[in-house]
């Protein structure tokens, strides 16, 4: 992982933490015997999410390989609460290029079901987007 990555996760943790009054440390999370882990949990508030960098392609084509990425861990999501039945909030924190992931949402709106999005910048600090 390059530094400016775990520089951007490390606040971008600080930044979610402060908006949600909660620790949110990266943690293994057992999904019906499979531990995937996730940049922000915290077991005891029932909150699970994950940190991404993300931006556009070079040549501004879609980013496939991320999309790909976002689904499988709101997959991933989705399966923590059904084989736990119960409910916990499910979030992102991005980076990078809010438009990208709007245009994500836009794309998987109907996949998404009650997952959060944060967009997190030094600039503009942290703000829900969906």
């Amino acid at each position: 992982m390059s530094s400016s990555w775990l520089d951007f996760e490390v606040k971008a943790r600080k930044a979610i933490e402060n908006e949600l009054g909660i620790q949110l440390p990266s943690e293994k999370v057992n999904i019906n015997g499979k531990f995937k882990n996730f940049d922000l949990v915290n077991s005891k508030n029932k909150v699970v999410g994950d940190v991404k960098h993300y931006k556009t392609t070079a040549g501004g084509n879609r980013p496939s390989a991320k999309i790909s990425i976002l689904n499988e861990y709101v997959w991933i999501m989705q399966l923590l609460e059904k084989f736990e039945n119960t409910k916990w909030r499910k979030l992102f924190v991005v980076g990078e290029d809010m438009n990208m992931i709007k245009k994500y949402i836009v794309e998987f709106e109907q996949w998404l079901g009650d997952v959060e999005f944060y967009y997190y910048s030094e600039k503009t600090g942290i703000k829900k987007i969906r």
